[in-house]
């Protein structure tokens, strides 16, 4: 690592196998950092295999705001066979190399001269007959604290917080590994020149998945139910363990038509119900979208996009699904359709859904996928923004009720079933307003069209209300006189305004457009800023610019530049900045 010049932040990737505790390692120093009050980005590479094949993972530490994983590391960290020569030709240029060499036995410096190696021979360090193969991990954290001149007593405490229900002993044994770790770096090992002073103030240190579950608590969630399915099952696995506690029902069910008409069916209780799944679950849940749309009711879907089409890709990142989101069921119906930017947006993006799907009576359909679900970060204690909102929920009515009544807001009273003396009908079929089908012996004659007229025309008339109250217009953020603007939506706000700090650097004027509320689109504002851009480029994790074909598609206003990456890893900023660069043929 080069030693002339202080870093204030340093890039660390730990590689191995599945098994081999990597991403335990990554969490426990994480949690480490974030209790120093630095700050991190984490982000998790690994294949659909419980053991075996080859996973890493990289952080990102500092003492400011890290926006991305980052693109090279500082430091790696190499605990089995193919982990050399994967990962040393990725190491920044006077970097080091930890490795495992009860492993590892070639000779390294073969493969680059200009890295500073250090093997540890973890299996002729560590003698107590408790000690498994995996804990080289703990180890490997403790040599990583004393390098990067972390606080031990801090790894001390958090071991024993973290393995305190497992019991005195493997406590004590944790502690003596990750000492070990200290001990041997103090004598073979020079500390990097890197200060990494943290503010003393704990942060949260936790996934988008963490922060979806939070969102959802803390914002009424009644009834969860999911089918296990990844990159969405930390959702199901956070509130599982909040259930007895927080008195919700948290329900895993046979597949995801079962799961989507569970939520339905609590929805029509009048709990707040929601559920998350990926592309392929939500493909399943497609026809139960479109029977919420019939009877009117709110339902909250999570969707975590990762590679497809079919099984794809699993266990890898992209941005592919939007299209899937506005085509949804048969038929037309309003829906809503938001994608959290961050970690800290995911939480209050949930609670805003549960609103929004009652207001209108409508689902609403969250899009995230596997970098922002599965990444670990920092983050401040989240505050809840928004009051409950029920919508028009009543308990109670008098005479005649209609639960579809036409009004001049296009949403009806929706009455908890079972109030005394009142029945109405929910059917899947088209219906008048007391909810009497309309769609047998009544179709095609003129009071069955005019009825059909008036109530499909009051669920769509819903998208002009959420499109004017509702939507939020795409944030412009840096300067308003910039040459160029990066469009992104999703996940790759954060890369994106990474990218636009290293093209500052140059001297560069470069500016970011993002989109959170994906549809209906607020057409007005959104048209006014782009016009207001110079010149737009589209920075997606797809292959056709989904989000710029939407733009089109809604405002008329053609996005002609799309810089795509679909190979199932995330954007960094570096990676952008490199890939705008080549897109536009600058020097």
């Amino acid at each position: 690592m080069n030693q002339s010049k202080e870093k204030r932040n340093v890039v660390v990737r730990i590689a191995g196998a599945a098994g081999d505790g990597i991403a335990s390692a990554g969490e426990i120093f994480g949690k480490i950092c974030a209790r120093q009050g630095l700050h991190i980005m984490a982000y998790n590479s690994y294949q659909s295999a419980i053991r075996g094949g080859h996973v890493w993972l990289q952080l990102n530490v500092g003492a400011c705001d890290t926006l991305t994983h980052g693109e090279k590391p500082d430091v790696v960290i190499l605990l089995n066979r193919t982990s050399p020569s994967v990962h040393i030709p990725d190491v920044k240029e006077g970097g080091v190399v930890f490795y495992n060499s009860s492993l590892i036995t070639q000779d390294l410096f073969k493969m680059r001269e200009d890295l500073t190696y250090y093997h540890f021979p973890f299996r002729e360090l560590v003698t107590d007959p408790g000690v498994t193969a995996v804990m080289a991990n703990i180890m490997l954290v403790g040599c990583l604290v004393e390098v990067l001149g972390l606080n031990p007593q801090v790894g001390l405490d958090f071991i024993q917080d973290r393995f305190d229900k497992k019991g005195k002993e493997v406590v004590d044994l944790n502690r003596r590994v990750f000492q070990l770790g200290i001990d041997w770096s103090k004598k073979h090992a020079k500390r990097l020149n890197v200060s990494l002073k943290g503010d003393g103030k704990r942060r949260m240190f936790l996934t988008g998945n963490h922060a979806f579950a939070m969102g959802l608590l803390a914002h009424g969630l009644k009834f969860y139910c999911a089918y296990p399915m990844s990159p969405s099952t930390g959702v199901l696995h956070y509130l599982a363990t909040k259930a007895k506690s927080h008195k919700i029902v948290v329900k895993q069910a046979e597949d995801e038509l079962a799961v989507v008409n569970f939520i339905i069916g609590a929805a029509h209780a009048g709990v707040r119900a929601a559920c998350a799944t990926s592309g392929g679950g939500f493909a399943l849940m497609t026809e139960g979208i479109g029977l919420a749309g019939m009877l009117e009711e709110p339902i909250v879907v999570i969707s975590v996009q990762r590679g497809g089409p079919s099984t794809g890709i699993p266990t890898k990142h992209e941005q592919g699904d939007l299209n899937q989101m506005l085509g949804a069921a048969h038929g037309e119906f309003a829906r809503i359709v938001l994608a959290p930017k961050d970690v800290e947006d995911a939480f209050h993006i949930s609670g805003r859904a549960l609103n929004l799907a009652e207001k209108y009576q409508t689902p609403v359909l969250i899009l995230s996928d596997l970098f922002l679900s599965e990444h670990f970060e920092t983050a401040e204690p989240f505050k809840v923004k928004q009051p409950i909102d029920r919508g028009k929920l009543i308990s109670k009515a008098a005479g005649d009720y209609k639960r579809f009544l036409i009004t001049d807001d296009f949403v009806s009273p929706r009455l908890i079933p079972g109030a005394p003396g009142l029945m109405y009908c929910s059917p899947s079929d088209e219906h008048d307003e007391k909810g009497i089908v309309t769609s047998d012996v009544l179709a095609g004659l003129p009071e069955s069209r005019e009825l059909r007229n008036r109530l499909h025309l009051k669920r769509m008339k819903k998208l002009d209300r959420i499109r004017q109250e509702d939507m939020r217009p795409p944030e412009l953020l840096g300067p308003r006189d910039a040459d160029l603007t990066l469009m992104g939506w999703g996940s790759t706000h954060d890369a994106i305004k990474e990218a636009c700090e290293f093209f500052a650097q140059e001297g560069l004027k470069v500016n970011q457009l993002h989109f959170t509320d994906l549809f209906p689109l607020p057409i007005e504002k959104t048209i006014e800023i782009l016009n207001s851009c110079k010149e737009i480029v589209a920075v997606e994790n797809n292959l056709t610019g989904q989000m710029a074909r939407l733009i089109r598609m809604e405002t008329g206003y053609h996005v002609k530049r799309v810089v795509s990456r679909y190979d199932g890893e995330p954007f960094t900023g570096e990676d952008i900045y490199h890939r705008v660069k080549k897109e536009l043929a600058y020097v």
